[in-house]
C-alpha cells in the first residue's frame, strides 16, 4: 500500500464505499464524528474507511503516480475531504471520482482573501479588507488581523489601536523575523509569513456570529454564537451556542452566498455589523458540536444521504 494515505477498514465493504480522509497533521479526528459517519453509512447501506493523508502526495509527479495508483487500486466510490488542503480535492476530481467537498469550496474555506474576494464580486456584504503591509498601518481602529488561513478562532488579533499595532508587529513579525535570521539569510520566509495576514475593519458587535449549515446547497440549521468575554464567539473557544431562526433578509442573504458554488457539507459564517449579517468566513471542515448538543438534527446523516443521492443519481 502506498504510504501517502494510510487506511483504516471501520466497518464491512458494501457496493458503496468510500474514504473519509484527514491530514497527517491534523490533530483532532474526533472519533464522536467518525462514529457519526459510520452509523450513517449503514443506515444507506454505504461504508466507509478512514484515511491519514501525507499531503506531501500532491507535491510531486512521483508521489502523484503512487497515490493516483493506489487510488485506480482501490477505486472508492466516494471520497470526504476533510484535509483542508483543495489540491486533494483536485486529485480526486482528476480521476473523476466523487470528493466532497470540491476543490474550489475547500479553496475558499482555507484562504481568506479569495473568500472575501468571491462574496464581494457577488454583492454580499463583507467588512473592508486590506493586505498586511508592514510598512502601513490599519487603515481603520479598532481592526481585525487574521491568518488567511486560520481556523476555529486562532491565529485572529484584534487591533484596538496604534500601539496595539505596534505591539502586535513586534510579537508575531519582527520576533519571527529575527528567529529565521538564525537560521538563513533569505528574506522569503519572512515575507511569505507576513502576506499570509489579512487586516479587516472591526464590525461594531464583537463576539457575536452566526454559522449557517450548508448540505447539498442547502440552509439545514443555523446557531447563534455569543461571547461575553471574547471578541471570537467561537464555541470551541468558550462561546455560548443557541439554535437561531433566519430572517427572511438573512436566509437570502446566506443563500445569495451558496450560488454560484457546490457545498456537499459547509458552516458559512457571518458576523453583525450596523444590525446586519455580514459574511465572515466558509468552515469546509464545519463542526456541528453546538448543533447536536441543541438539537436532535443528526447532519452527519444529512450529509451521507445526501452524498448517496449525489452518487446514485
Amino acid at each position: 500500500m502506498c504510504d501517502y494515505i494510510k487506511r483504516k477498514q471501520l466497518h464491512a465493504g458494501t457496493d458503496i464505499h468510500g474514504w473519509i480522509v484527514y491530514s497527517s497533521q491534523e490533530n483532532s479526528i474526533s472519533p464522536y464524528y467518525i462514529d457519526l459517519y459510520v452509523k450513517a453509512c449503514e443506515r444507506y447501506q454505504m461504508s466507509a474507511e478512514l484515511g491519514i493523508c501525507d499531503t506531501a502526495c500532491v507535491q510531486s509527479q512521483a508521489a502523484l503516480q503512487k497515490v493516483r495508483k493506489q487510488i485506480q487500486q482501490d477505486a472508492p466510490s466516494f471520497v470526504i475531504n476533510r484535509t483542508r488542503d483543495c489540491r486533494i480535492s483536485q486529485l480526486f476530481e482528476q480521476m473523476n471520482i466523487p470528493v466532497f467537498n470540491n476543490s474550489k469550496t475547500v479553496r475558499l474555506g482555507n484562504d481568506k482573501a479569495l473568500a472575501y474576494q468571491y462574496m464581494a464580486d457577488r454583492s454580499v456584504p463583507v467588512m473592508p479588507v486590506c493586505q498586511y503591509d508592514s510598512d502601513k498601518e490599519p487603515p481603520w481602529y479598532p481592526a481585525v488581523i487574521k491568518s488567511r488561513s486560520g481556523h476555529g478562532g486562532t491565529q485572529v488579533y484584534w487591533i484596538q489601536d496604534q500601539a496595539a499595532w505596534i505591539q502586535w508587529r513586534e510579537e508575531h513579525i519582527f520576533k519571527s523575523h529575527k528567529a529565521e535570521a538564525c537560521f538563513t539569510d533569505s528574506r522569503q520566509e519572512f515575507e511569505n509569513s507576513a502576506e499570509n495576514y489579512i487586516i479587516q475593519q472591526a464590525s461594531d458587535e464583537p463576539g457575536r456570529d452566526v454559522r449557517v449549515y450548508i448540505v447539498g446547497n442547502k440552509i439545514t440549521a443555523a446557531v447563534l454564537r455569543t461571547s461575553d468575554t471574547d471578541f471570537r464567539s467561537n464555541y470551541c473557544l468558550g462561546g455560548t451556542a443557541a439554535l437561531y431562526t433566519l430572517t427572511d433578509r438573512e436566509r437570502k442573504l446566506a443563500v445569495q452566498a451558496v450560488c454560484g458554488l457546490e457545498i456537499g457539507m459547509a458552516g458559512i459564517d457571518f458576523i453583525f455589523h450596523n444590525g446586519e449579517m455580514v459574511f465572515n468566513e466558509i468552515e469546509d471542515m464545519a463542526g456541528a458540536r453546538a448543533l447536536y448538543a441543541l438539537s436532535d438534527y443528526d447532519i452527519a446523516d444529512d450529509y451521507i444521504r445526501y452524498i448517496r443521492e449525489k452518487i446514485c443519481c
